[in-house]
């Protein structure tokens, strides 16, 4: 008879985690998307049969806004360091570029899953997301009006239409960075963050 791949886990492979559960989960959803994934592609992954899962997680929703939330906190983190310096707007704002694609670079499946499966969330799993969003949005809005306060960035009408397109910029890359292409992840963000400013400076 035929070994699954879920049984040959089992198979000695000791407990499972909730991390290993989220980690199958990120691969999956990030491979064939949230709505095409089922309990039973979860738990045949980490060697559960689909009954046992639900000792770990309450649902596949569960497990997805877990997915979402840890990846967006990532680089709410990251970028929160840099936009939170003494340093010149230009200078937050290309350590803010770097920070994004060092944590893009760590974590390309769980940042698309995080990026753009999100709105698969109930409506009101989707209103925690958003707030998330906002806050990722306000730490770029922030810096881009502090330059303008000093004088640093040019006027500009609406600082954060500017931090829009920046984000759809960054956003973007998810589908076509890689970490081990021609350039570095801190090379891509320089080269983005060049772009962006000379857009901006004054």
């Amino acid at each position: 008879m035929a070994t699954t791949r879920g049984e040959r886990r089992t198979r000695g492979a000791g407990p499972v985690s909730a991390e290993q559960i989220e980690q199958e989960a990120i691969r999956l959803f990030a491979e064939k998307t949230y709505p095409v994934i089922g309990m039973r592609d979860i738990a045949d992954a980490v060697g559960l049969l689909p009954g046992s899962l639900y000792v770990h997680i309450s649902g596949k929703e569960d497990v997805l806004l877990r997915i979402v939330e840890k990846g967006i906190q990532n680089y709410l983190d990251a970028i929160g360091r840099a936009a939170d310096s003494h340093e010149s707007a230009s200078d937050r704002l290309r350590a803010a570029f770097a920070a994004h694609f060092e944590v893009l670079s760590r974590t390309p499946e769980q940042t698309r899953v995080a990026f753009f499966q999100w709105t698969y969330l109930s409506p009101a799993k989707r209103g925690r997301v958003i707030a998330m969003r906002q806050r990722y949005e306000d730490l770029f809005v922030d810096i881009v009006r502090d330059g303008v306060r000093t004088g640093e960035f040019r006027q500009l009408r609406s600082p954060r239409v500017t931090v829009l397109a920046f984000i759809g910029m960054l956003n973007n890359a998810t589908e076509w960075f890689h970490p081990d292409g021609e350039l570095t992840a801190l090379e891509v963000a320089n080269e983005l963050a060049e772009t962006a400013l000379r857009g901006i400076q004054a």
